[in-house]
């Protein structure tokens, strides 16, 4: 692997006068973000992790090569190799932080983060630890899944879910749903309303028949786009994996403050 020179300079109007050096090969600058990329046919609407519309940074994307739906919901090991190339090349093209575009990318957190010399992020499931310290300690956490059946202990482990944390998490999968499955065959077609309206509907299921449920994450890439209607229905945090990626983004990339006393 190459010597990686990073720059973690902001060109500014305040910047010093200094000397920036570049790691051969690297053939461009300016993203803050690489994301890897599972292979799916699939329309990803704005608010997808997939959709570059829902930044308003840059981000790069990267196919990982012999990944999809399958291997990647299923923990499949004998992928980390070309995980981590993948994360190397985002790294030798300037990003400075890695995340994933499906939450079940979360099964590699651990051992990618071992391997990679910048922050690595692949799961909103990051996010419980944080979503459950800012609540009461008889509060719960609900979790919003593609399936639940893959959502292991070991993948909660992986992203730095305790047991005890466990214990607090409420965990509701959209695999029975009849639209949302489309998006786990990783081919065709989606209807924006249906699928919403059943990311909505098993939110409202959730906390009414789980009234201790203090806030909602979304485990799922593809369910951000109704972020919004969960939040502004049952009137309580939502995290996801653009909180997610706009987080790791900011501590990557912090610039001046410009105002007046």
């Amino acid at each position: 692997m190459a010597n990686i020179i990073r720059n973690y300079g902001y060109i500014g109007p305040t910047t010093p006068n200094r000397h920036y050096d570049t790691t051969e090969g690297q053939l461009m600058n300016g993203f803050p973000v690489g994301i890897l990329q599972l292979y799916a046919h699939l329309p990803f609407f704005p608010g997808n992790v997939s959709n570059a519309y829902t930044y308003d940074f840059p981000v790069k994307f990267l196919h990982v090569e012999g990944s999809g739906i399958d291997n990647i919901l299923a923990g499949d090991m004998s992928l980390v190799d070309n995980i981590v190339k993948a994360a190397r090349q985002l790294e030798m093209d300037g990003c400075r932080v890695i995340c994933a575009n499906c939450g079940f990318f979360g099964h590699f957190q651990k051992v990618v983060a071992d391997q990679i010399d910048i922050p690595v992020y692949l799961s909103s499931l990051i996010q419980a630890s944080w979503a459950l310290i800012s609540m009461k300690s008889n509060q719960k956490l609900g979790i919003l899944t593609a399936n639940k059946n893959n959502l292991t202990e070991a993948m909660f482990e992986s992203c730095g879910v305790t047991k005890q944390m466990q214990e607090r998490c409420v965990v509701y999968g959209a695999q029975d749903c009849e639209e949302f499955p489309h998006i786990l065959t990783g081919v065709g077609g989606l209807d924006y309303d249906k699928v919403g309206n059943e990311i909505v509907g098993l939110a409202h299921q959730m906390v009414e028949e789980n009234p201790d449920v203090a806030a909602i994450l979304l485990e799922c890439t593809d369910m951000p786009p109704y972020s919004h209607r969960i939040q502004a229905e049952l009137n309580m945090p939502v995290y996801d994996a653009i909180t997610l990626i706009r987080y790791a983004k900011t501590i990557v990339t912090q610039t001046p403050y410009y105002g007046f006393l």
